[in-house]
């Protein structure tokens, strides 16, 4: 039996291995001058190994079971068995659609694919994650990967600049957590999500159980022991908030989205948000649901300002990769509010708006990466929103595309983007949250302006001389095209998501209970 559960790790222990064997294939290619541009053989082999890693997964067949190894370190259920797949299958589109953003912005590093798959490794192992350290370990190898590709383009002053100021935020945050967590072990002496449950249990059974007259010093180290640990959970909280940039946490993801190579900042808006989300209902809901009148509250707050933020932030951008950082912050606020509800309705709708989110982010981003202008003497990605100006003449049927996810994810009634923001709604309402429902609809019309600026830009405004874009690969706008077509789908038949999102919930809470 031992043996069979360590088996369930074994699409970590190959994506490691392979990692391993990949370093050293690019290690021997790189010294030789026979092969020069070594990036292409990489990323597909990196493809490959995704794909294995998928395969695997499958080949658990994971259902109700709950696994957990190494000293209760690691857990593997349904909830981290299905947003593996989910990240697995994303960053296999990742890969594919930034080859030829690299190959133009000579980023002949074969290094930069190994460090996607070793992100990737961090981010799989946070799902998975069963106690703190693990979940420290797992968010810094996912982290220091992020902060080498942020700083890749060492020609580029803005590359190593965006490096730079995501090292020094990320390591502020990641020293919270590691705060947070070194008070809670000396309280409590563990880290595991079950034993701390049972120990917030115990606390709150001898907190009802002493009567208002005690004055006894048991009775006010019991309230010190749980006013402590609060305090100790605030610091873990604030911590992922940074890695979510969430207001008023966000400020380093403006610069961090604009100056990073944009290959780096669309694996960056697309592929770890699930991940710290699964972190974050391991934490709250596995360990502390008894206690969810105390914290929901202050996820409220942070949800509604997060929201405004990004609605009103957007509105005055220029630049696009601002404007969709902006826009990553808002559909943030929009997951708290849903996962402050404390319901069932509110989780599933946690996992459908990040399902969509994905999805549609990484539409938006394909088709920011391909749209590349034939500058004479440069090879800058647009990143102005006049660069898109009468995009709908140079290319209609891309418009079309870019059109359509943009009024998605806006939450038009054409789309799906419109049924998620929907259930969020109807789910802080069932909360009895309407403040937060009334303001959450508000900013999503004041988000909406500036995705219809860029539409407006794209089909309506006027020029003396057209744009002219390189033309786009056969393979690349294969990818693109299914991505769009996959949404549509799920406009006409959303009941694949919705029932995934629903067994993850139910077997979520089966394992609570």
């Amino acid at each position: 039996m031992l043996i069979f559960k360590e088996i369930q790790l074994l699409p970590e222990i190959f994506l490691g291995i392979s990692i391993i064997y990949l370093i050293i294939h690019g290690t021997f290619i790189s010294v030789n001058t026979k092969y020069l541009l070594i990036q292409n053989s990489v990323l597909y082999l990196s493809v490959l190994i995704v794909s294995m890693f998928c395969f695997l997964l499958l080949n658990n067949a994971v259902e109700c079971s709950d696994f957990q190894i190494f000293n209760n370190g690691i857990i593997v259920d349904f909830l981290s068995f299905s947003s593996k797949i989910w990240i697995a299958i994303m960053s296999i589109f990742c890969f594919l659609m930034i080859q030829r953003y690299v190959t133009i912005q000579k980023i002949n590093y074969f290094e930069y694919s190994i460090l996607i798959l070793f992100a990737l490794l961090g981010i799989f192992f946070i799902c998975s994650a069963n106690d703190l350290i693990t979940a420290y370990l797992s968010i810094e190898l996912q982290s220091l990967s992020f902060y080498v590709m942020a700083a890749m383009k060492k020609d580029s002053a803005f590359s190593v600049d965006a490096g730079l100021k995501y090292f020094i935020l990320g390591a502020f945050s990641s020293s919270l957590f590691l705060f947070g967590s070194s008070i809670l072990y000396g309280i409590s002496g563990t880290v595991n999500f079950e034993d701390l449950k049972n120990l917030f249990d115990s606390i709150s059974t001898k907190e009802s159980s002493m009567t208002t007259s005690t004055n006894s010093t048991f009775f006010q180290s019991i309230l010190l022991e749980g006013s402590l640990i609060q305090f100790a959970f605030v610091f873990i909280f604030v911590s992922l908030l940074f890695k979510l940039a969430v207001a008023p946490f966000h400020l380093w993801s403006l610069d961090v989205y604009e100056e990073s190579p944009t290959s780096s900042t669309f694996f960056f808006a697309v592929v770890p948000k699930l991940a710290i989300f699964v972190l974050l209902i391991r934490i709250f809901y596995s360990t502390l649901l008894e206690h969810v009148v105390k914290w929901r509250y202050y996820i409220v707050v942070l949800a509604i300002l997060t929201v405004i933020v990004g609605s009103f932030g957007g509105v005055e951008q220029k630049r696009l990769k601002s404007l969709l950082a902006y826009s990553s912050i808002s559909h943030m606020g929009y997951t708290l509010i849903a996962f402050s509800t404390g319901t069932f309705e509110g989780m599933q709708t946690v996992f459908c708006y990040l399902f969509l989110y994905m999805i549609a982010g990484l539409c938006i981003w394909s088709i920011f990466l391909v749209l590349q202008l034939k500058y004479k003497y440069s090879k800058k990605q647009n990143k102005d929103l006049a660069d898109l100006n009468s995009l709908s003449k140079a290319n209609k049927v891309l418009a079309l595309f870019f059109s359509t996810v943009l009024l998605s994810i806006a939450g038009m009634p054409p789309m799906i983007g419109f049924l998620v923001k929907i259930g969020i709604f109807l789910a802080s309402i069932e909360a009895s949250m309407y403040f937060v429902a009334i303001v959450s609809i508000l900013c999503s019309v004041i988000s909406t302006f500036y995705y219809i600026r860029i539409i407006k830009i794209m089909y309506f405004e006027s020029s003396l001389t057209g744009k002219l874009y390189h033309p786009i690969k056969s393979n690349i706008s294969i990818v693109i095209v299914c991505l769009f077509y996959f949404l549509l789908f799920l406009f006409i038949n959303p009941t694949l998501v919705y029932l995934i999102s629903h067994k993850i919930v139910i077997l979520l809470s089966m394992t609570i209970v």
